[in-house]
């Protein structure tokens, strides 16, 4: 599937625009430029000799001459060599926002003949291809005419954007296709001078279309493909890729503007009134402690505040007409949306004599930002507040349900934050937490039949960014999605899997550990061989893939966070099979102990027993980012983890005398 271009980038959030998508298509005829008979004749790929299809051009025009809207259109022509290719771009979507027009969207397909067969408009269709709570989002649509290997496929449209402008553009130089000729062309607003900021590439250059009056153009020849990689930085940190601003202020100033806006807010939204301060007050009454204080401040503002932003029951419109100003109105109206309710918490610190400053962060699941690297406002986010405790800033969102006390998403763990309070700012660090911190206990209780049937009880427990992660994708879920996905995973390792007695606890209180419990019945588990049964004892390993696949690496290696589990399983033996070993793969680690894995293994004899426990750590000390020059070693590591959780044993059926 070809997602076309657009400001829906992926990598991105677009948080100001997660809400209901509109979209209005009109049929216009498109120009089509001449096809060459060299471009007719292409047998083979001219920039990756392996690639299934190539870009022969991929052009963009950002036309911001009107102030209120920005007008971009795109011409894309695309060769295609293979079986692979035709079944990759066989269909365009074409997403799309509120706020947004797309326009002449116009397709044709050219044989190697030079027969064309063109695009219906009534092929054109619109669908739903997510869901976020009540918002849709939605694409326009359509499968490509007659598209076979080598022909040429090309296609147009024009998007129409209100109140946006060519500042705060990404600029693709390379997609997941490779690129004989990538072009921009962008014409400014009044000839304003723009600023562009070049990524992972060297520096481009645009200047004047001779030929399109007011255009600045750039074009670059035989870029790769961008490729996806198992466990990669994210996608702004290895693509070629730029930005545009309007060149009217320096690195220093734009920071300071924001800071200065930010502490406005923090003063006048977070000064404690008497009533903050009586509820303060009343709040830690009994609290010994600044730890106990704050903590009884957070669950207060979590659990005592109703969270309209993650109100299931609420839409957009609903939210709209709740009027919230300050942390006082909040605690009025016991409501607020998650940014008015850190600032509750903020207030309530406050009036408690704390030291408090509002969060920006970056988010290193979409880059590793850096306020010199990335010198603008929309690379970061508000991100919660900051409290001093003694020598050290402790970070909480409370206005984030699934959030814990003292927790903060692993993407907002290990970056710099921007921490505005008190008529300043400073930048600084955010903590990363220890894989220890984040933890699965994952505990099964086992009966092995004679026919290689696994049947018991399953109770896993997760805390710490694993408990964050599925409290944060199935936050909105009702029980039974919920339900169903855990069978969906169970299932993608174990097909024949039957599961039941389903419970999932905690996930709406994220000071305890988010728990499943289920049954489960798997026909076939252990493999008949012979008078033998062949039984991988780590049930909750069983059909994982080695995580990294490929001999080689173009991209540094990056996990998301640190984390640690370890597995305590009793499997019954069935009766008339003897345990021919029980010994245990050799333990696993690198030098340093960034990762480790350890497993024993024994059996009760009295009740044929079968008692295996492994612990699994990665990520000690932080360590999640490593250079590509590691792969090696990182790939061998993880290679023998996989090997060690595969173990197999031998059960042996006795012979009748």
């Amino acid at each position: 599937m070809l997602i076309s271009p657009s400001k829906l980038q992926p990598g991105r959030s677009y948080r100001p625009f997660l809400m209901v998508l509109i979209l209005s298509l009109t049929a216009a005829a498109q120009e089509w430029r001449p096809v060459s008979p060299e471009e007719l004749a292409m047998t083979e790929p001219k920039v990756e000799k392996d690639a299934d299809a190539e870009a022969i051009f991929w052009e963009t025009k950002l036309d911001d001459r009107r102030s209120s809207r920005l007008t971009i259109s795109h011409y894309v022509r695309l060769k295609i060599f293979t079986e692979r290719g035709r079944e990759r771009f066989s269909k365009v979507e074409i997403p799309f926002m509120r706020g947004k027009r797309v326009e002449d969207v116009a397709a044709r397909v050219i044989r190697p003949d030079g027969s064309i067969v063109n695009l219906n408009q009534s092929d054109i269709f619109e669908q739903e291809v997510a869901r976020v709570g009540r918002a849709r989002y939605m694409a326009k649509s359509f499968a490509v005419p007659g598209i076979e290997p080598g022909v040429i496929v090309e296609y147009q449209y024009t998007e129409s954007i209100r109140d946006d402008s060519v500042a705060g553009e990404r600029l693709l130089y390379q997609r997941d296709i490779p690129l004989q000729r990538v072009t921009f062309w962008i014409r400014p607003f009044r000839n304003a001078s723009l600023r562009y900021n070049w990524y992972n590439l060297p520096e481009g250059r645009f200047r004047d279309d001779p030929n399109m009056k007011g255009y600045q153009v750039s074009t670059m020849y035989d870029v790769p493909a961008h490729k996806e990689e198992p466990f990669m930085p994210p996608d702004d940190e290895v693509r070629r890729w730029a930005y545009v601003t309007y060149n009217t202020w320096g690195n220093l100033l734009i920071w300071n503007l924001v800071a200065t806006g930010l502490d406005g807010l923090h003063k006048q939204s977070t000064r404690p009134s008497r009533d903050i301060r009586q509820k303060a007050a009343e709040l830690t009454a009994r609290a010994a402690t600044d730890e106990e204080k704050l903590r009884n401040l957070y669950d207060f503002c979590q659990r005592g505040i109703r969270n309209i932003s993650f109100d299931r029951n609420l839409d957009e419109e609903q939210r709209g007409r709740i009027r919230i100003r300050d942390a006082n109105d909040v605690l009025r109206q016991k409501m607020g949306t998650s940014m008015f309710i850190n600032l509750l918490f903020a207030s309530l610190a406050r009036a408690l004599d704390f030291e408090t400053t509002l969060v920006l962060a970056g988010d290193k699941s979409e880059t590793f930002f850096n306020p010199d690297k990335y010198p603008f406002a929309s690379f970061v986010d508000p991100s919660g507040v900051a409290v001093r405790k003694g020598n050290e800033w402790l970070f909480f969102n409370p206005g984030i349900p699934y959030l814990g006390y003292n927790q903060i998403p692993w993407n907002r763990e290990g970056v710099r934050s921007m921490l505005v309070g008190d008529g300043g700012f400073l930048w600084t660090t955010s903590p990363m937490t220890d894989h220890e911190k984040s933890s699965a206990r994952r505990t099964g209780r086992f009966k092995l039949l004679g026919d290689g049937t696994l049947e018991g009880t399953v109770k896993i427990e997760y805390e710490g960014h694993q408990a964050i992660e599925r409290r944060r994708d199935g936050y909105r879920d009702s029980q039974t999605k919920r339900e169903d996905d855990l069978r969906d995973l169970i299932r993608s390792r174990l097909s024949t899997a039957e599961l039941s007695a389903i419970s999932i606890l905690h996930f709406d209180d994220p000071s305890q550990p988010l728990t499943y419990e289920y049954r489960i019945k798997v026909p076939n588990y252990a493999q008949r061989a012979g008078r033998r049964l062949l039984l991988q004892p780590n049930v909750f390993e069983f059909g994982a893939k080695p995580v990294f696949s490929s001999d080689t690496r173009e991209y540094n290696i990056f996990f998301p966070y640190a984390l640690s589990t370890t597995d305590d399983i009793r499997i019954e033996l069935p009766q008339g099979f003897d345990l021919e070993s029980a010994d245990s793969p050799a333990g696993v680690a690198d030098p340093e102990r960034v990762g480790s894995l350890t497993i024993s293994m024994s059996v009760e004899r009295p009740t044929n027993v079968l008692v295996y426990k492994r612990n699994y750590h990665f990520g000690r000390g932080g360590l999640t980012l490593f250079p590509v020059a590691a792969y090696p070693a990182v790939k061998q590591l993880f290679d023998s983890f996989n090997v060690a959780n595969s173990h197999q044993l031998s059960l042996a059926q006795a012979r009748e005398q």
